[in-house]
């Protein structure tokens, strides 16, 4: 399929681009992005773009790695990997992505939080500052993390499994007292098709040593900065096409996203 579902046209202002055109005449308040969360259910864990070219136009954002290698942290420009087996690494351009979401980064709120908030205190903070016009935005928050809860993937071999079965083998991790930043996106239900509905999250410590997708956090005090984001970039990898508006991935299935089930 090539044509786009026109509520999802509508939510997110979605263009079609070469994995080339990810970087080129970036534009404010937008995200990028390669592949969709549906080809990824698919066991499409392999694609086109390179490090270098996501963060050409972007430099906050997360993703995995080919072959559905850990978890991905795009954060100052720089792009680290969380991988199951340990530890946390800087990726080089050269390397490639399956699936990956970023944005050039522009503070249009910023929200303090003075004191600790548990998880689920946090997400309704994040529901209530969302953009009303588009539900879509890309978030970071830096500070102090009394308790993170994270995991990761381990990197699959060929024939690739079915997400289900590589995230129940997944690693998960429970730190205290942490500082550092949290870094993901808000979209609306309209995108369900190409990406995660509702807020998907990855942190990253200070030092640069602790990473991972992340399942629950209390956070505070810390820093919220959130940008309204009203368009995407959206490209393809060979073989990837854009999903019918019936093939929606399932609430369980994005929840196998999420948290491994």
């Amino acid at each position: 399929m090539t044509t786009l579902d026109p509520a999802l046209a509508h939510a997110l202002n979605v263009r079609l681009v070469d994995h080339r055109q990810l970087g080129a005449e970036p534009a404010d308040h937008a995200v990028i992005q390669t592949s969709t969360i549906a080809a990824l259910l698919d066991t499409k864990y392999d694609g086109d773009v390179t490090i270098g070219e996501v963060l050409a136009g972007g430099d906050l954002g997360l993703g995995t790695l080919n072959g559905l290698d850990g978890e991905l942290i795009i954060v100052d420009g720089e792009a680290w990997q969380a991988p199951a087996e340990g530890p946390v690494r800087r990726v080089s351009a050269d390397e490639k992505t399956p699936f990956a979401v970023a944005t050039r980064f522009i503070t249009d709120e910023i929200v303090e939080i003075d004191s600790p908030l548990n998880h689920g205190e946090l997400l309704d903070l994040l529901e209530q500052h969302a953009p009303q016009q588009s539900g879509c935005d890309a978030i970071r928050i830096d500070g102090l993390f009394p308790a993170v809860h994270v995991r990761s993937v381990y990197r699959q071999e060929e024939p690739y499994p079915p997400f289900a079965d590589a995230a129940a083998h997944q690693v998960e991790w429970h730190y205290e007292a942490l500082r550092g930043t949290v870094v993901g996106f808000r979209f609306p239900h309209a995108a369900s098709s190409v990406e995660m509905a509702g807020h998907h999250l990855h942190f990253i410590s200070d030092d640069r040593t602790k990473a991972g997708h992340l399942l629950e956090c209390s956070v505070g005090p810390a820093t919220l900065r959130i940008e309204a984001v009203g368009e995407m970039r959206l490209e393809l990898p060979p073989g990837v096409e854009l999903p019918h508006p019936s093939e929606i991935p399932s609430d369980s299935q994005l929840r196998e996203v999420e948290g491994g089930g």
